[in-house]
């Protein structure tokens, strides 16, 4: 068991390297309450705190061209930096306050990628794994056990795929 140190220098100098701990957010109460749970249960001074949104990788707008290609789907610009202002926002609104009044400063990472289930788990184990982060806490999503069946879980995708520890709230 490592021993827990008052001071930060103390900790450097034994060679106790700061934490990182990730956590999954969008603009839901789950994610207030895992961000929650993780700075009450498991934050120490001087861990890093890391925020994992992901936006839709291709937002599809059309582009008719000549025979025999009749559509060709290209990447709305506009609507991607719409999706990132709008995560900024809602992450401003409702994560950083909070963490603001205890003075901690995260880390915001806006990735780019699938929003199926597997590729949003794929995405925060390899940020996890990047990272060389403690711990993955992430909600218990709100959803009906048939919704789980046939859309998946992010959650039960992180518990099974991730290298690192996955702490669930509930």
């Amino acid at each position: 068991m490592q021993p827990i140190f008052e001071d930060e220098a103390a900790a450097e100098s034994a060679g106790i390297a700061k934490r990182k701990l990730l956590v999954p957010i969008d603009d839901s109460s789950e994610s207030e309450k895992a961000l929650a749970w993780a700075m009450e249960e498991m934050y120490r001074e001087g861990d890093e705190i890391h925020l994992v949104h992901v936006v839709p990788k291709l937002q599809m707008g059309a582009c008719f061209g000549a025979p025999p290609v009749d559509f060709l789907p290209q990447q709305d610009p506009i609507a991607y930096d719409q999706l990132v202002k709008q995560a900024e926002a809602f992450i401003q609104m409702r994560f950083l306050p909070s963490l603001n009044s205890l003075r901690v400063h995260p880390i915001v990472h806006i990735v780019k990628a699938e929003v199926d289930t597997e590729s949003i788990g794929t995405v925060l184990c390899r940020k996890a794994e990047s990272l060389d982060a403690a711990a993955i806490v992430v909600s218990c999503e709100a959803r009906s056990r048939l919704q789980e069946f046939f859309l998946g879980s992010i959650t039960n995708f992180c518990t099974h795929h991730s290298k690192r520890p996955v702490l669930v709230v509930k």
